[in-house]
Formats: structure tokens, sequence, C-alpha cells
């Protein structure tokens, strides 16, 4: 995809991190829901890499990572968290519906693996799979991720986790 920026979501403008955070809860429960664009600040400023991207004079997605030792205490983060020493933990990815399969998340991982390509640390994500995000499995998969396994959260939620070894 070309002339696709991606930016800082660390030093972006209120209207963008207001942009995201509706992205956000479009994508729910796909995407974990916020409950306000103050709490998506706050786990922007906690994490190690968060950026969006922009196409056109439009946010065309997002991505949010920790890395270990982070005061995120997310169920997920926190299985890897007791897994690793070093990790690199994809928390949520997010493009518009409308604009899936046009490699824009692709770009974002892809930016994210050169950032870290030096860190010798797993990249690690988990994926809803009750209810079933077909798109994002595949992604993964594309991707290179590997299934290590399978948390049921409680009866209607259900994650596999997956991890990227680069070395």
């Amino acid at each position: 995809m070309e002339n696709l920026s991606i930016l800082c979501l660390k030093k972006a403008k209120t209207s963008i991190l207001d942009e995201v955070y509706k992205l956000n809860e479009l994508l729910a429960p796909m995407v974990g829901s916020l409950k306000s664009p103050q709490e998506l600040r706050s786990l922007i400023n906690m994490s190690s890499n968060s950026f969006y991207a922009i196409k056109n004079d439009r946010l065309v997605g997002y991505i949010v990572c920790f890395k270990e030792q982070s005061n995120y205490h997310s169920l997920n983060y926190r299985h890897f968290h007791d897994k690793y020493k070093k990790f690199i933990y994809i928390d949520r990815i997010g493009v518009p519906k409308e604009l899936e399969n046009q490699g824009i998340g692709t770009q974002l991982y892809n930016y994210i693996f050169d950032i870290e390509k030096f860190n010798n640390s797993p990249f690690c994500a988990e994926v809803n799979i009750k209810p079933k995000n077909e798109v994002s499995l595949n992604f993964h998969k594309k991707m290179g991720f590997k299934e290590t396994s399978i948390r049921k959260i409680n009866k209607e939620h259900e994650v596999i986790y997956l991890e990227k070894h680069v070395r």
C-alpha cells in the first residue's frame, strides 16, 4: 500500500486519539473494548510501541504493543509475562473493516518487527476463538505466528495464544 504514513501514537493529537478510540470500539469484541479515550491514552502511555497509520489524511489503522516490565495488568499480557523474561506483546491492532486485506495490518506488524529486530524476543499475541475472529486467525498464520495454547476466559470468551520467534 503506497502513501501510508506510520506515526507515533504517544505524540498524536487528541483528534487522532479520538479516531483511534472510535475505531477500537467499532472493532469490539474482536479488539478489547475500552471505557473511554482516556483509557486508550493511558494504555498508549504504558505501551512500549504504539503507532497509527494514515493514508490520504485518513486513519487506516493502529497498533499497541507492550514489552516485559510493563505495569499492564491484562490477563493475556500476564500470560506471556509469566512465560518469558523478554517478549513483545501485541495487545491490539485495528484496521477498518472496509480496508481489511489491503496490507495495512501487515505493514504495521512489519514496522514493529523492524523496530524490534535486534531484541531477540518473541512476538506474542492472542486472538479470540470465541467469538471466533477468523480474519485475525488467518492474518496471524500468514504473518508466521504459531499457536501455543488456548485459554477459556469465561462462557462467552476464549482466546488462542500465538507466538512468532524472529532470529
